[in-house]
């Protein structure tokens, strides 16, 4: 966690500090070593967040782009008591929740029922193969920034990641891609290609009630679908980040 309350106030760990939890109140403690980053963590050992996952500098960058009130935001459903944390979350009451452990569609499912409004932003580069396999089996994206693609790799980051609720896929330096449409049995796909801070600043604007209103990045010099064939294009690589709690 990046933030615990400390006196009442939240606040970033430093050394020698002790906190409390913003969800569950239970006492924390800063960890401030050398090798990850510095994050706080429940002195009982377990998260009080069962959809808690181990935060690296992917995330950390991703929720930056938001201001700190917006981010780890608790919320507590009253009638049946149940806790969770959102990655960010707007003042129109959109929650957007940055993923890169790989999690059930059961999951997928409770996490959408809870918060709602939601969005999903997906770190394509935790596969090794995964974007290197999506870059070279799209197109070129047409005028309106989409592009074809066909999956030819065994991972399952697109089939996975079957939901109506909008899903963003970060494959780094290979771009931020909104999936528009995925056949699992043909893995044939459609994805449109998104500019990061264009996203980050439509999505803090409250100008849209619906997360589907997100658009696709228009594409200049593309070109229209063609009838058949996919084209291949180099790619530089994405680096991962390090684990921060």
């Amino acid at each position: 966690m990046r933030f615990a309350l400390v006196n009442g106030t939240r606040a970033d760990p430093q050394p020698g500090l002790k906190g409390l939890c913003q969800g569950c109140q239970g006492a924390t403690v800063a960890k401030c070593g050398k090798f990850v980053g510095w994050h706080w963590a429940h002195k009982a050992g377990a998260h009080c967040d069962k959809w808690w996952e181990a935060e690296t500098e992917w995330h950390r960058a991703w929720k930056n782009r938001f201001p700190p009130d917006w981010q780890e935001v608790p919320l507590l459903d009253q009638g049946t008591g149940e806790l969770h944390i959102a990655d960010v979350r707007t003042p129109s009451g959109l929650v957007l929740e940055f993923q890169r452990s790989v999690i059930k569609p059961e999951e997928v499912r409770a996490r959408e029922s809870f918060y709602r409004r939601m969005l999903w932003v997906v770190d394509g580069c935790k596969g090794d193969a995964d974007r290197f396999n999506f870059s070279n089996g799209r197109e070129r994206p047409n005028t309106d920034g989409l592009s074809r693609f066909r999956w030819p790799g065994r991972g399952s980051l697109f089939a996975r990641w079957q939901t109506t609720t909008p899903v963003f896929i970060d494959f780094g330096d290979h771009g931020f891609w909104r999936i528009m449409q995925f056949d699992p049995t043909t893995k044939n796909g459609i994805a449109g290609i998104v500019d990061r801070q264009k996203f980050a600043e439509l999505a803090a604007s409250g100008i849209t009630a619906r997360p589907s209103a997100l658009p696709v990045r228009p594409s200049r010099g593309g070109r229209r679908f063609p009838a058949a064939g996919l084209r291949s294009e180099p790619r530089r690589g994405c680096r991962v980040g390090r684990r921060t709690a």
